[in-house]
């Protein structure tokens, strides 16, 4: 079984048409609805998602936790997680899966930078990406390109291991928690397009991502090292 996860936060207008094309290649879609004040969860179940309704606007990285913990209970052979703000194309949902499926990794993260730079990122946006994403790869000891991608793939055996804390963001602490723990981590490039409606919530001031950022990668770091 496979099946995608989805964080939103008021993107009714794009939610239905992401939800239908990822339906191709995944058996379910579950749709965490952070408290949105439009019908992104409506528009959502009308699409054939499994809708997960939080009561309060908790963050991406709350949201993510949610699914996460829902998806458990199925124990898919595969999660993968995209955005729900159209961004990420469904279509490459088997590329990221297939490493999986063909037991050559266990997290599969889709870069935006492995074959080119996206034209609508920002230079304030992207240097504050590469300077994360060096962290992160200075402390997990191998190069990564992109550790902030909404769009990435996961085994049952690291879904299960997985326990995220962060209610902010969940992208680098996934990725720390599992690449020290000795599961096979692999980026493979995709494509992205600019969001048609809205703006980030996440990243709407760079500097408060990029703090809140570091502070989540030392703890987890230390977190991590102090179990094992």
């Amino acid at each position: 079984m496979h099946v995608a996860v989805i964080p939103a936060y008021n993107e009714e207008r794009s939610i239905s048409g992401i939800v239908e094309e990822a339906r191709k290649h995944v058996d379910y879609v579950v749709v965490v609805d952070d408290s949105s004040t439009d019908g992104t969860g409506d528009a959502a179940r009308n699409s054939g998602a499994i809708v997960i309704e939080n009561q309060k606007d908790r963050g991406v990285g709350a949201a993510i936790i949610t699914g996460i913990d829902y998806v458990k209970k199925l124990r898919p052979r595969v999660v993968v997680i995209l955005d729900g703000d159209g961004q990420h194309y469904p279509t490459d949902i088997p590329r990221l899966i297939e490493p999986i499926v063909k037991g050559t990794a266990e997290l599969v993260l889709g870069s935006r930078f492995l074959r080119s730079t996206p034209s609508s990122m920002t230079s304030l946006k992207r240097l504050g990406n590469k300077f994360l994403t060096f962290i992160v790869s200075l402390l997990v000891g191998r190069k990564f390109t992109d550790t902030q991608t909404g769009f990435r793939a996961f085994s049952q055996r690291a879904l299960l291991a997985l326990n995220l804390r962060s209610r902010f963001t969940y992208t680098q602490e996934m990725i720390l928690e599992l690449c020290l723990r000795g599961y096979r981590c692999i980026e493979i490039p995709v494509r992205v397009r600019s969001r048609k409606y809205g703006n980030s919530k996440v990243a709407s001031n760079i500097i408060r991502y990029a703090i809140k950022s570091l502070l989540i990668i030392v703890s987890t770091y230390l977190l991590v090292k102090t179990q094992k």
